[in-house]
């Protein structure tokens, strides 16, 4: 019961595992680029602000053939 309650919560959050992992993995790198101090401020903001939407737009690409690859019933 308990983890049934628990895994709808998450589901409200992550609906799709690939593009949670993406976002993590993004936010992780660019911000060690940050703290390390190997990129400046105004790359790290324009990382994100590409690496975000990239993933995003990857994400719904992958879901869109995925859609067109399963057959209707």
């Amino acid at each position: 019961m308990i983890g049934a309650i628990v895994k709808e919560l998450i589901g409200l959050f992550v609906d799709d595992e690939l593009l949670a992992a993406a976002i993590v993995c993004a936010v992780a790198l660019i911000s060690a680029l940050a703290l390390s101090g190997v990129a400046p401020g105004w790359l790290v903001g324009l990382l994100l602000a590409l690496g975000l939407p990239a993933a995003l737009a990857a994400s719904v690409l992958r879901s869109a053939q995925h859609h067109r690859a399963t057959p209707r019933q």
